[in-house]
């Protein structure tokens, strides 16, 4: 079991390094926003959701690394696995997502 088939991880047990998880990232702390913003919003952190297939072990609330759809590493706050689209497109199927990263890396590497 490669722990992409698995539903959202127990309160703290690990998440294996592979699932398709979702982190956070603080960009702007509320005192650091535009002057400018709606008072409520001045008053709230301006937080990035980044969604990739987590790089090694790690809990829900533990500071992690993914590897994005775009190969890119970034580290944040582990919030989710397996997270749900906010538009209720349904469950993400893992196995889906590493195979359009297949197909990309091999029509990227053949000739033109």
């Amino acid at each position: 079991m490669n722990g992409s088939d698995r539903g959202p991880a127990a309160h703290g047990s690990p998440v294996p390094a592979g699932a398709w998880v979702e982190i956070t990232q603080v960009l702007l702390r509320a005192g650091g926003r535009a002057p400018n913003v709606p008072r409520d919003t001045a008053q709230a952190d301006f937080v990035a959701r980044i969604r990739g297939f987590l790089v090694a072990p790690a809990r829900i609330g533990d500071e992690a690394t993914v590897r994005t759809l775009l190969e890119r590493s970034v580290t944040g706050r582990l919030s989710a696995e397996n997270p749900r689209n906010p538009a209720d497109f349904g469950d993400p199927v893992p196995e889906l997502l590493r195979l359009g990263m297949e197909a990309r890396r091999t029509l990227e590497s053949s000739p033109r």
